[in-house]
């Protein structure tokens, strides 16, 4: 079968108070009969020849009339039918399963999925989902009893599980009793969702794609389970609400939980981008975003007329840790401010202890062909920097020259003498530097 996905962005999840979904507590457009047919006939008519199976995706439930009204939910059963639509698969809390919604799908290939998430009342309770196995089972036993198939939805990871596998277990073999398919999903936190406070305070940490396949890999051959490690995309993103003011020197703007989850991210999560096979190291300015500033605008300026940027990959150092240049302006790389005219000795130390953990870290989570910086060689960053490649065994160049620092250092604004700017431009020009580190291999 030939199969197209429809979002569907109408009103919210009647319930939207599970306390790992983001997606149920967003308001979507306003459900009237006009605002549907139009997106569904937009959908319809976009609908490419051959296609027999749609899903539907809505963050709620389709049989909901209050989400769909009824009208418009008949509306759509009509056009799949006009379309030869073959299948259909929606999505839909127990509540809404009911037996005059069911019969209207007659002469389609119904399947209807719920997300049950975990076998065990208690903590169904603690997720605060809303229905307990008992509303689950009458659901499927309806949906079964109409020739319709169940899609089990299952979450891997769930707080308040002590024992994550026989968790996991035990919802599979009670899934697979009522189910014709189950999805086992990683769950990841959602913005706005009340996970994510839980994971901010580190009271519950995500799986990597790793851990995930490795604790699901008795399935993965199953005919019946499918594995989704990554449902739930995210970066992470902080709602307003949780956001916190960020200014200040010391440990406690060295090592905040909000910098610390993210440098937890760009480890067990982050994908460096596959073309970007040299890793530029650069300052952090004052400025936010950083791209803002004069010193990164003629960075910038530098590596597109040298037609680099495609194969550069740009990383700042800062207190708020490594932040790879696509994330400079979320929070609370944009957000932050640290003085350096207010930092101790103490402080200095502390900085070149964190920093050069987090960059150790993250040199042996990702594989680059070569590693450069355009840093002062006086800097802490620097030093951490040299510190962690050191101690990996690793070569990497300073495109910033040791002769020329020593001769703009006491300058206002060295980085952005064009001394420094020469040294950055001839080097990245040098064949050297791009092909530094041939033998580089990712550290185990």
């Amino acid at each position: 079968m030939s199969k197209k996905i429809f979002l569907m962005k109408f009103g919210r999840c009647a319930w939207h108070k599970c306390l790992f979904c983001g997606y149920g507590r967003m308001e979507g457009k306003k459900s009237s009969i006009e605002n549907v047919r139009r997106e569904f006939d937009s959908f319809f008519d976009k609908l490419e020849p051959g296609v027999d199976h749609i899903t539907v995706f809505g963050s709620g439930s389709f049989l909901d009339e209050k989400q769909i009204p009824l009208e418009g939910r008949r509306y759509f059963i009509q056009k799949c039918k006009e379309s030869k639509i073959k299948k259909l698969t929606i999505e839909s809390r127990p509540e809404f399963i009911k037996a005059e919604a069911l019969k209207e799908f007659e002469g389609i290939e119904l399947e209807v999925a719920i997300g049950l998430e975990i076998a065990d009342d208690r903590t169904l309770d603690k997720i605060n989902k809303g229905f307990h196995l008992r509303d689950f089972e009458k659901a499927s036993k309806l949906l079964h009893s109409y020739n319709i198939r169940v899609r089990t939805y299952l979450l891997v990871n769930l707080p308040f599980v002590e024992n994550i596998k026989k968790s996991l277990d035990n919802s599979v073999e009670y899934a697979l009793k009522f189910s014709d398919s189950i999805v086992l999903i990683n769950l990841l936190p959602h913005y706005r969702s009340k996970l994510m406070g839980l994971w901010l305070r580190g009271e519950w940490n995500f799986l990597s794609r790793d851990e995930f396949y490795r604790i699901v890999d008795k399935w993965n051959k199953d005919s019946k389970i499918e594995l989704d490690a990554e449902t739930f995309w995210f970066t992470p993103k902080f709602p307003p609400e949780l956001r916190e003011d960020l200014s200040g020197v010391g440990e406690e703007f060295l090592t905040h939980s909000y910098f610390e989850v993210w440098q937890d991210y760009l480890l067990r999560w982050y994908e460096v981008p596959k073309d970007k096979e040299i890793l530029l190291f650069l300052p952090c300015s004052h400025r936010k975003p950083y791209s803002e500033s004069e010193t990164h605008r003629k960075i910038i300026k530098i590596l597109n007329e040298l037609n680099l940027r495609g194969k550069i990959h740009e990383v700042m150092l800062s207190n708020a840790g490594l932040v790879p240049r696509g994330f400079e302006n979320l929070y609370p790389f944009n957000a932050y401010d640290w003085d350096e005219k207010l930092e101790t000795e103490e402080i200095k130390q502390r900085y070149i202890e964190v920093t050069s953990k987090r960059i150790e870290n993250y040199l042996k989570a990702h594989r680059y062909k070569g590693v450069l910086c355009f840093l002062k060689y006086d800097s802490e960053s620097y030093k951490a920097l040299k510190i962690a490649c050191n101690k990996l065994n690793l070569e990497f160049r300073n495109l910033l020259k040791e002769k020329t620092y020593k001769e703009i250092r006491k300058l206002k604004k060295p980085m952005q003498t064009e001394d420094a700017l020469k040294d950055l431009y001839d080097g990245l020009k040098d064949e050297e530097s791009i092909g530094i580190l041939r033998n580089y291999v990712k550290l185990e």
